[in-house]
């Protein structure tokens, strides 16, 4: 009789290591974000890759209308289209449905359309960042306030060599501190 209580507590502390093991360490398995800060300078990992980068400018907190985005074996977090919400909503007090393709309302958000690969500085972050990408996969618009610094990338390896990066000035790196969905599909 006494063997059986020594049992269920073993099998409640297997089932709780399983639970934590869920919560934590298969969420950072495969392509994970690592981040070392000092200062202003960053040494960034996602995956095989590594970045050496700086915050250029200050912390932003700003929402957006997401309309696109990408996750994969890149050297990115994840990589987000948004409309500024502010410029969505006057779009579409404006327009009506700006999202119809031919429209003036559509010229008019396409200017609009901020592109951003993302870093996340946090393993909670990553896991919003890929939560956001799987609401674009699904064809779905989510609204987020995203909390974040730009960065200037200054060099990049892929298992050791040195790779160069060519950057647009039409999409941006940025490091993100804190993402919320505020809404999970927003219809204009």
């Amino acid at each position: 009789m006494k063997g059986k209580p020594i049992m269920k507590t073993w099998k409640l502390i297997v089932a709780l290591i399983l639970v934590i093991a869920a919560i934590y360490i298969i969420p950072r398995s495969g392509k994970s974000t690592d981040i070392e800060q000092r200062g202003k300078e960053l040494s960034i990992t996602v995956g095989k890759h590594r970045l050496t980068a700086a915050i250029i400018g200050h912390q932003i907190t700003n929402s957006f209308l997401i309309v696109g985005g990408s996750t994969g074996d890149l050297f990115f977090t994840a990589s987000l289209a948004g409309i500024p919400l502010d410029i969505a909503e006057r779009l579409a007090r404006t327009y009506n449905d700006f999202r119809k393709c031919n429209s003036q309302g559509a010229y008019e958000a396409r200017k609009s359309v901020k592109s951003m690969l993302l870093y996340a500085a946090d393993h909670d972050v990553e896991r919003k960042l890929r939560s956001i990408d799987k609401l674009t996969l699904a064809n779905k618009d989510p609204v987020i306030q995203m909390t974040f610094v730009e960065l200037h990338i200054t060099n990049h390896t892929v298992r050791g060599e040195e790779t160069p990066i060519v950057f647009s000035s039409d999409i941006r790196p940025f490091l993100v501190k804190d993402v919320q969905i505020i809404e999970e599909d927003r219809i204009y």
